[in-house]
């Protein structure tokens, strides 16, 4: 087994690098662009970690590596979705500054 694919069945990788992402968003100023792919990584981890300890009983969500790589890309963009559906609404009520007249 290759290492990337055992790091990408680790659980605790998923979590690390949701946070780092998370941080690196918030410290760069990266207009919340890594802020969905990282929320996306933690909740891969907390994926990973109910089937490994079979929380929902003999129910298998991954079984190679493709299907963890295309579940965090659709997470991602769900997440993508998801933030940008919440600020837009946090702003209806502000004026644009764009408007001159």
């Amino acid at each position: 087994m290759s290492t990337l694919i055992y790091w990408m069945l680790v659980p605790e990788f998923w979590l690390i690098v949701g946070i780092l992402l998370i941080i690196v968003d918030f410290t760069v100023g990266a207009a919340l662009f890594l802020l969905p792919i990282g929320l996306a990584a933690i909740l891969m981890a907390g994926l990973l970690l109910s089937q490994e300890s079979l929380w929902f009983g003999d129910l298998i969500f991954f079984e190679t590596w493709k299907q963890i790589i295309i579940c965090f890309s659709l997470l991602s963009v769900a997440f993508v979705g998801v933030i940008r559906f919440l600020f837009q609404r946090a702003r209806r009520g502000q004026a644009d500054i764009n408007e001159y007249e």
